[in-house]
């Protein structure tokens, strides 16, 4: 018996209001999309405790695993505190080796709105479990704004230096009639950021690699974007970095970050295309999506990380924009009294992790 079949029943009726019918269509694109690993019969659900206040006493998270990606708990022990390769790889979570069912159901009614030349790169990187859950996060930034129209793969402004170093912009479409290029890039080593809070800021390579796409000049008409999918929500040091990007980088209009359910910030020189393009952004709704998506951090991990704190703060010069969709103001953190924690208690063949729930009331670590 599939367990999966169940639990996806109740997670779809959750954030779909024809539950049945989107579930249907989930099943067909998976059918279509032949990932080369079976979503349903890796489905799972982890009970969590909610902080006081909150409406029950529990929430489930159902996720789906995946096996080959750069993540988890069974990589490699780091060796220190400055073996950051190990640290940034060894952990467990969503967007990182789980997925959430429903981000991959509305990536893939994306992914099959598109016209079938512009399918088959984004369907490729899917179907790699490396690049899996970043395409996800690429494709869903295509359901962000209003009055979308004419999407398709980006193509080259600018010229290749060399024939084997293609240029070719993520996406192209209208917005209101406003052409834009979209260039996505998602930051999953940014989960140690918010793993790790006020211990580590971002850092320069959190913006590596963006605007080289673009030309050098600005258009008075088309719109260059760069969006960025990472975990925590932006500090100083990230407005301090994402300032110094758009100054060297004069084709690019403006950079968009989000974490995976957070507010979504538009950042710019210019504060009249900042207002322009806030104005197109369609902020999800709150049913839309599950409330949060966990990451499994190893306490003893952590504690190896943050004895110090070595990371330079900068300063923003003050000449950029941000707002802040939908509410202006940053995303307020959740502080949990009791959090919650897990015991490894085993792993499948493919190494997923078994995780149990430990109850706040039974965890010894929060009485001593």
């Amino acid at each position: 018996m599939n367990m999966g079949r169940g639990l996806l029943d109740d997670l779809f009726a959750r954030h779909y209001a024809d539950g049945p019918g989107a579930l249907a269509r989930f099943r067909h694109r998976l059918s279509e999309s032949q990932l080369g690993f079976d979503v349903e019969s890796s489905i799972r659900e982890r009970t969590a405790w909610l902080p006081h206040g909150f409406h029950g006493a529990t929430t489930s998270l159902i996720y789906y695993y995946v096996s080959g990606t750069q993540f988890g708990s069974v990589k490699k022990l780091p060796a220190g505190p400055d073996d950051t390769t190990a640290h940034v790889h060894n952990t467990d979570g969503i967007g990182l080796n789980m997925g959430c069912p429903i981000r991959l159901a509305r990536a893939l009614d994306v992914l099959f709105s598109l016209k079938a030349e512009d399918r088959a790169e984004p369907l490729a990187l899917l179907k790699a479990p490396t690049n899996h859950f970043a395409c996800v996060e690429e494709l869903l930034w295509l359901t962000l704004w209003n009055q979308i129209t004419e999407i398709s793969r980006g193509g080259e402004l600018t010229p290749r230096l060399t024939g084997d170093n293609p240029t070719n912009v993520d996406w192209f479409f209208f917005l209101d009639g406003t052409p834009i290029y979209l260039e996505v890039k998602y930051r999953p080593s940014d989960w140690l950021r918010a793993a790790d809070g006020t211990a580590r800021k971002a850092l320069k390579k959190l913006f590596q690699d963006i605007g080289k796409k673009f030309p050098t000049e600005k258009s008075s008409f088309r719109k260059c974007l760069a969006a960025i999918t990472g975990f925590a929500e932006p500090d100083p040091n990230f407005l301090a970095l994402c300032e110094s990007k758009l100054l060297t980088t004069v084709g690019l209009n403006c950079i968009l970050y989000r974490s995976l359910l957070g507010q979504i910030y538009v950042c710019g020189l210019d504060g009249e295309t900042v207002a322009q393009i806030s104005r197109l952004i369609r902020f999800p709704n709150v049913n839309e999506y599950p409330f949060g998506y966990p990451v499994h951090v190893n306490r003893g991990l952590r504690q190896q990380r943050t004895v110090r704190s070595d990371h330079k703060a900068l300063q923003a010069q003050g000449k950029m924009f941000c707002a802040i969709v939908p509410t202006g103001q940053p995303t307020p953190s959740i502080e949990f009294a009791l959090p919650n924690h897990s015991n490894l208690v085993g792993r499948n063949k493919d190494g997923e992790p078994v995780f149990e729930t430990v109850p706040p009331f039974l965890d010894s670590s929060l009485n001593s």
